[in-house]
């Protein structure tokens, strides 16, 4: 890159951070906004509405502004982009609290739980989206470059999470959401400040930081990143255990159903329908747990059932039951619309035989369409169980729905 080269594109950069530094209320206005449909994409637990928020959201404006203040040691420019940030932080944070306090729907969405787990991926995110946002910032055209960067490095969800534990005065989400914001706008600023480096704007000038400065950065990175390692490596040790767990279950469970599985403290905590587990039986699948890399953990199992026989109260507990009304329904979800068809195709095969069917999928399903149908027979039906079984697995085969059939005396 030639000296004309360098100094064309530290103009275009030097150009689109400043005119991106507005104190004007438009942008406030602009943020308030933004944040108010963040806020009904997390309590709406809509992905697309939470991916539009970031998109008209300026708050990483600020940020990079702050980071290429420090990159070429305007301090008037660090100033500004300060104001500016803070002043964007409040009205994030009032928008934000004003609305779920006000908002009906209290219990906290996936989209917002999801903003309460920052690990060290977050910190690569944010630190290459910086990079990205102060290269695309030297394009003329920076073109589709920031407008990803504003997704990927999520900054307005984690902001609206942090409101959300804020109307509710659960410090669990506020500082958890609040610790990956500050993640993001730490290595944002930190990777456009090395950009500016990268593009050598040190030439226009004088000074670059001094040494105290560079140790303090380096000190705060490291900080800031070492809760996020730790996370992450929960995080893996939790989806390695939960692995060999299935991989337990497929291989030394093969008698019963697992309706629910958890790994609590020191105990591995199962509920299952099916065969009976005697205590010798516990006793010998606990020294194979071993063998799956679990022996830290101690079996735990709820029986539900004995053979084909399940109580109406346990199934409620454990399933998430069909609505007959079509707006607690989602029309969109196949598996729900097929398992609803099987009851009804079950109900007009045996009219006489079959008093009742419940059919439900798994509260604790894990994204899977597993689901369980209870059956209620007459004193006729009694009878022909065996058969009303068999007719029943193979319609649920037929009608694609993954089901455990089973009956109720109740």
């Amino acid at each position: 890159m030639d000296d004309n080269e360098q100094l064309l594109k530290s103009d275009i950069i030097d150009r689109h951070v400043r005119q991106n530094l507005n104190l004007s209320w438009l942008n406030f206005a602009v943020l308030f906004c933004a944040t108010i449909i963040a806020c009904v994409g997390l309590n709406m637990n809509s992905t697309a509405v939470v991916i539009g928020a970031m998109l008209i959201s300026p708050i990483m404006d600020p940020i990079i502004g702050m980071g290429y203040g420090f990159g070429i040691r305007d301090t008037k420019l660090i100033r500004k982009a300060a104001t500016v940030y803070f002043i964007e932080l409040i009205v994030g944070l009032i928008a934000a609290t004003i609305y779920f306090s006000l908002s009906p729907i209290k219990a906290a969405s996936d989209q917002i739980i999801a903003r309460t787990q920052p690990a060290i991926w977050d910190v690569l995110v944010a630190f290459f989206g910086g990079v990205a946002g102060i290269i695309g910032s030297a394009k003329k055209e920076p073109g589709n470059i920031l407008p990803g960067v504003a997704i990927a490095t999520a900054l307005i969800p984690p902001l609206s999470t942090v409101g959300y534990g804020l109307s509710q005065l659960n410090w669990s989400i506020v500082f958890s959401a609040g610790y990956l914001f500050l993640i993001n706008t730490f290595f944002i600023a930190l990777a456009t400040m090395l950009g500016t480096f990268v593009f050598n704007f040190r030439k226009k000038k004088a000074k670059a930081i001094p040494l105290k400065n560079q140790i303090l950065i380096i000190v705060a990175a490291i900080v800031i990143t070492i809760p996020s390692l730790i996370s992450a490596s929960t995080l893996v040790k939790q989806t390695y255990n939960q692995t060999q767990l299935t991989n337990f279950i497929d291989n030394e469970l093969p008698g019963v159903y697992v309706v629910n599985k958890q790994i609590v403290d020191d105990k591995i905590k199962l509920v299952v329908i099916g065969s009976d587990i005697n205590k010798t039986e516990v006793k010998s699948l606990d020294t194979k747990l071993n063998e799956y890399q679990l022996g830290q953990y101690k079996l735990q199992f709820q029986q539900l059932a004995k053979g084909n026989y399940l109580s109406v109260s346990d199934f409620k507990k454990y399933v998430d039951q069909e609505k007959t009304d079509s707006t607690q329904n989602n029309v969109n979800d196949n598996s729900k619309q097929n398992l609803l068809k099987f009851k009804q195709q079950l109900l007009k095969k045996y009219p006489d035989a079959i008093d009742k069917v419940y059919v439900g999928q798994l509260v604790a399903k894990d994204k899977t369409d597993e689901a369980i149908v209870l059956i209620k027979l007459n004193s006729k039906g009694e009878s022909d169980q065996n058969g009303i079984k068999k007719y029943a697995e193979n319609l649920a085969e037929k009608s694609n729905v993954n089901a455990e059939i089973h009956f109720t005396k109740e």
